[in-house]
């Protein structure tokens, strides 16, 4: 069976896994001439009237560029473009760029995450082919299936159709702020613990997983832990290998119909500083710094975690040691408030083990360790060594490091695990009683 990458854009193929697995994104474009790319696809595959949606910034960089090349196409252009100071993709900003769209043909965002976020849940909901032109190699989810909207003050991840082209000129991208590349960089990495949370929820809860997602990055996480200090230098040909390595690690998170590859316990950690955030207004930094941050925590849990003696595990001790649901109630009230607090909640309980349940779980974990040590090998790497590159990529590794309080990262790394129904190394670590 042929391998996954980049050959596979608008393939459709039966697994063996048993799902019918789909890329429906159509053409990625990463080098040169990225507008004239842009602008050639769209003149092949997409109608007369564009929206471009973009915000003062990504606007300056790129937007002429892009702007000249599609007019030169034969396209008629409006505009949506948003001011400089930054702001959040909300569940308002996309509907009215669903709005402004709808006498156009397709959708061009030029920008980053909250930006491509604004066009894709309005391509979404238009029914509309989206084109994307990155300023920035800050996050994964140009080419993902989702979209991480602010509903209701709380980010929401919700599933859209990808977009159908990304084009992306490294040189331009290369002018971004250093730290937003790095968060790219430690937004792919994290993917050394997430993949592992995702099989490891399979051998232990019998959670659906697929192999073949992780093909996509097969041999460029290498590439990219010897490219770091130039990639810390925003080299452009350092540049274009993370844009490469986003784009792919979006194509994984498409073909397993959930963010499961990409997102575990460190981005569940990264969630609880945006929720934060968002109810409180407390400090958060970047989406892939804190992601990077949480990765060389949980890399260190996995570390933990399969260093045990399966032998001493003492299962009773453990289990009446387990959090009754009454205090976790009450954490999750005292974080979130009542309306907040009774979503949490309900994603826990859907969750959490019962005596019993935990009692199997233990049990399943003891008899099964030294394969999942055979298994997780395939993805797990040394926080030291994550560390070090995201650190030499100009991206901090320390929770004091970060644009956020260091006591909401603590409690983060105890509370995160109670905010989605999404088995990680923050709930195994927590059974087995080392957090």
């Amino acid at each position: 069976m042929e391998k996954l990458g980049w050959q596979s854009l608008g393939a459709s193929f039966d697994c063996p896994c048993g799902v019918r697995h789909e890329l429906p994104i159509e053409r990625c474009h990463v080098g040169e001439k990225a507008a004239e790319a842009l602008a050639d696809f769209a003149r092949e595959r997409c109608g007369r009237l564009a929206l471009v949606v973009s915000d003062g910034n990504t606007r300056h960089v790129a937007g002429e560029q892009v702007l000249s090349a599609l007019g030169a196409a034969g396209k008629r252009l409006a505009e949506k473009t948003y001011p400089s100071d930054p702001f959040e993709a909300t569940g308002e900003l996309a509907q009215e760029v669903a709005v402004a769209g709808r006498d156009a043909d397709f959708y061009v965002a030029i920008g980053a995450g909250t930006v491509t976020d604004l066009a894709k849940s309005a391509g979404a909901e238009q029914k509309k082919p989206v084109l994307v032109f990155p300023t920035a190699a800050s996050m994964n989810g140009y080419t993902s299936a989702i979209t991480a909207l602010k509903v209701r003050g709380l980010k929401r991840t919700q599933p859209v159709r990808p977009v159908t082209g990304v084009f992306a000129d490294p040189e331009i991208v290369a002018t971004a702020p250093q730290r937003m590349l790095a968060a790219g960089v430690a937004d792919f990495l994290s993917k050394c613990s997430s993949a592992s949370d995702w099989r490891a929820s399979h051998l232990l809860r019998g959670d659906y997983y697929c192999h073949r997602p992780r093909e996509f990055n097969e041999g460029i996480q290498e590439r990219l832990f010897a490219a770091a200090p130039a990639v810390g230098r925003a080299e452009p040909e350092a540049v274009k290998l993370v844009l490469e390595a986003l784009l792919l690690s979006g194509f994984g998170m498409v073909i397993a119909g959930s963010s499961a590859p990409a997102s575990g316990g460190e981005h569940l950690i990264s969630h609880y500083l945006d929720m934060k955030h968002a109810l409180y207004g407390t400090p958060n930094d970047l989406h892939g710094t804190q992601v990077g941050v949480a990765t060389v925590y949980t890399l260190g849990l996995w570390e933990r975690v399969l260093a045990l003696d399966p032998g001493t595990l003492d299962v009773d001790r453990l289990i009446a040691a387990h959090p009754a649901p009454e205090f976790v109630r009450d954490l999750v009230m005292a974080d979130w408030g009542p309306n907040v607090g009774e979503e949490v909640w309900a994603q826990w309980v859907q969750k959490a083990p019962t005596p019993e349940g935990l009692r199997a779980e233990l049990e399943r974990f003891k008899s099964l360790l030294p394969d999942l040590r055979a298994a997780l090998h395939e993805d797990l790497q040394p926080s030291a060594v994550v560390a070090q590159c995201i650190a030499a990529s100009g991206g901090p590794v320390r929770a004091e490091d970060m644009h956020a309080p260091r006591l909401e990262f603590q409690q983060a790394l105890e509370r995160a695990r109670y905010l989605r129904n999404r088995f990680t190394v923050l709930d195994l670590a927590a059974e087995l009683g080392l957090t």
